[in-house]
């Protein structure tokens, strides 16, 4: 069901979100759905999804907003729920290809992780770590990190239907993990599927992820 507003101040992002947090939950947004229920809360997790993404929206992109804040209670820890999504998983085809030729580019498996799920909800496809100078960090180092490259495989479902042009929720997902410090690379497929051999796919990785190395320094 859809979320029932009593003010138009509520149509705008801000307003829906400061209408939310005042009434607290009094709200008819598919709590009936049998097994979807987030514990402790009564909403459906897709809801609570939207709520927190909302809510960081807020904080991320409307500075000006005063208003209360979103209870814990409310805030998931990972955008993917099962059903719908904001997000949608690799495709495992694609993912594949592009993690030999990441493999054969940085030299290991291990300069690089897979399925990271960030402090901020989102799941980034892969994610490399630099340090100050540039050299590429082991995935499982755990001091301080200089600059984090969040890697977007994007295939066909997070695009509109022929199109090249991303789904809302993914472009929000991708311009908030800038927002919040992540050097994005998209790496989408109709660019990647063109790519025959594993020598043009590793130089095509290398431009995109590392535009301005004109050799690879580890």
């Amino acid at each position: 069901r859809n979320v029932a507003l009593r003010s138009t101040e509520a149509a705008a992002p801000a307003g829906f979100l400061q209408h939310f947090l005042c009434t607290r939950g009094r709200l008819s947004v598919g709590r009936r759905r049998r097994g979807c229920a987030a514990q402790g809360t009564g909403l459906d997790k897709f809801v609570l999804a939207q709520l927190t993404q909302l809510f960081m929206t807020m904080k991320l992109e409307c500075r000006i907003y005063e208003g209360h804040s979103l209870p814990p209670k409310y805030r998931i820890k990972s955008f993917l729920t099962a059903g719908q999504s904001i997000e949608n998983l690799v495709d495992e085809h694609l993912y594949g290809k592009v993690k030999n030729a990441l493999t054969d580019l940085l030299g290991a498996r291990n300069y690089f992780a897979s399925r990271v799920l960030t402090p901020y909800g989102y799941t980034l496809d892969a994610e490399i770590q630099l340090d100050e100078e540039g050299y590429v960090l082991p995935a499982s180092w755990r001091d301080e990190v200089f600059r984090r490259i969040a890697l977007c495989i994007d295939d066909q479902r997070r695009f509109s239907i022929n199109s090249q042009n991303l789904l809302g929720k993914e472009a929000i997902k991708q311009r908030q993990l800038r927002l919040l410090g992540y050097d994005v690379v998209q790496i989408p497929f109709h660019e990647f599927d063109k790519l025959q051999t594993q020598k043009v796919m590793v130089e095509y990785l290398h431009k995109k992820i590392f535009p301005h190395s004109y050799r690879l320094a580890w």
